[in-house]
């Protein structure tokens, strides 16, 4: 069947939202299902009889009296990609990671889980135990699954899977995947439409399994303050035809707590290695490792494999401007400092949170490390100083 099938669709394809429409992205029933026994009048939720109608066209994840989402192309236009960089998905706002740190679902009604899976059902029940002569699944060879996963809030994060039936072969029709410690589990088909591509996964073929966290929330319902961490065991199992499933295979995670404001930057690298984060004001500042604060309000609150020595295996940093942001052109900017790896190629992958939208990109350094500055304004270098976007923040609003 071949590897990982993942097909993006950004720029002039769009983004598919079927997702949202077949099953609640958020949790929820099934469109069409009426939770209680009672005839209801179309669009309205019969749990709630005085709320006003559900207007189809309105996504509840966006507070009332928020402004249209961009579209696709107005996106594209305010989000300019470097030479060496992809954009990977443009979830315009409120689409990926909603504000709230509680589940919405279709009918008005919420769910206590702060944890999101792109394309996925979110169910109240715990994950269904193992069957006999169920499928198996285990971690790609590419998942570094020795060591804990760092997650930011509002930032996605990823694992990689395979899976097979029974017999070794195709037979994988879903997965299910959990947070240890929260409330419910997740249905997410082998072949779906999500925010940030198509999941087409199948039998020993490998899958991406999208997920993030919207706030630093434990499962107590504790919120951690900048800087703190607290772990989190996630569990993935496979689903075959019949409807049997297998063991899970775990992924701990590490989910640490940054700034939030109108505009986030986050860099994450795919090892252990010092790759630095340099975000640019439309003033001309710089936030990065050797100026931590601008006047604008800009600031770096993790910085990550510092010479190789400090804070090592968060694999993450993050800038952020605090409230209000200025509005203008800001670039972004990284750097590969000093490989930590013996010289090895390194993935790396930027989310940028601009006034509730949600740009990923992602690019690779493939030459050798350089300990200079990378303040460039144009392409830079594909070894070690590139440009990976430049976007234009309006007023965000209060």
């Amino acid at each position: 069947m071949g590897c990982v099938a993942l097909v993006l669709l950004i720029g002039a394809l769009g983004l598919v939202f079927g997702a949202a429409e077949r099953v609640a992205e958020w949790g929820g029933e099934e469109p069409g299902e009426d939770p209680v026994d009672s005839p209801a009048e179309p669009g309205v939720d019969p749990a709630r009889p005085d709320d006003p109608p559900i207007d189809p066209s309105i996504d509840p994840s966006i507070e009332p009296g928020t402004p249209e989402p961009a579209t696709q192309d107005e996106m594209a236009r305010r989000y300019r990609p470097g030479p060496f960089a992809e954009v990977q998905s443009m979830v315009p706002s409120g689409r990926l990671l909603p504000p709230a740190t509680r589940t919405q679902v279709i009918t008005g009604r919420t769910v206590d889980n702060p944890w999101i899976v792109p394309g996925a059902e979110l169910l109240p029940s715990p994950m269904t135990a193992p069957s006999a002569g169920g499928p198996q699944v285990s971690h790609d060879p590419g998942e570094p699954a020795h060591r804990p996963l760092t997650v930011l809030a509002r930032t996605p994060s990823r694992v990689l899977v395979r899976a097979r039936d029974a017999a070794g072969g195709t037979d994988v029709q879903a997965y299910l995947v959990d947070f240890v410690g929260y409330q419910g589990h997740f249905h997410l088909p082998a072949t779906v439409p999500t925010e940030l591509g198509v999941i087409q996964a199948g039998g020993s073929d490998g899958a991406t399994v999208h997920f993030a966290i919207s706030a630093p929330v434990m499962p107590d319902g504790v919120s951690l303050q900048p800087g703190q961490t607290f772990p989190v065991t996630m569990r993935v199992a496979a689903v075959d035809g019949q409807g049997r499933v297998s063991a899970p295979i775990t992924r701990e995670l590490s989910v640490m707590a940054v700034g939030a404001g109108q505009v986030e930057v986050t860099l994450w690298m795919s090892e252990p290695t010092d790759l630095d984060l340099y975000v640019t004001d439309p003033a001309g500042q710089t936030v990065y490792y050797g100026n931590r604060s601008v006047l604008s309000g800009g600031q770096l609150d993790l910085d990550a494999n510092a010479a190789c020595g400090s804070n090592m295996g968060v694999d993450n940093e993050h800038v952020y401007w605090r409230g209000n942001a200025p509005a203008g052109t800001f670039r972004v900017n990284v750097s590969h400092y000093e490989s930590c790896v013996g010289g090895r190629p390194i993935d790396y992958r930027v989310t940028v949170h601009a006034c509730g939208e949600t740009v990923v990109l992602t690019g690779r350094f493939d030459g050798p490390a350089n300990g200079s500055q990378c303040f460039t304004s144009g392409p830079g270098s594909r070894s070690w100083c590139q440009e990976v976007v430049t976007f234009d923040v309006p007023p965000c609003g209060p």
